[in-house]
């Protein structure tokens, strides 16, 4: 049996037509690494969101507090 390492180290075994399983495990492969870069990448822009959405809050809580405390001061 022949083999050898794919980018993410795992064994690579071609059977009968070792040039085409080579082929479509590599094309495998590269759509693998491009989904799992799409991911971390969608898990980025989600973190970016999360955290402009926190200081959004924050800020409008700010905000209220000191608007309340002017409307307090003023009674």
């Amino acid at each position: 049996m022949n083999g050898c390492r794919s980018a993410a180290g795992e064994l690579i075994t071609a059977h009968r037509k070792p040039k085409e399983n080579v082929t479509m495990l590599l094309y495998e492969d590269l759509a693998r690494a491009r989904m799992r870069e799409v991911r971390e990448a969608v898990g980025d822009q989600r973190l970016a969101r999360r955290l402009q959405a926190t200081r959004r809050w924050r800020w409008l809580a700010g905000w209220a507090a000191r608007r309340a405390a002017r409307a307090a001061a003023l009674l």
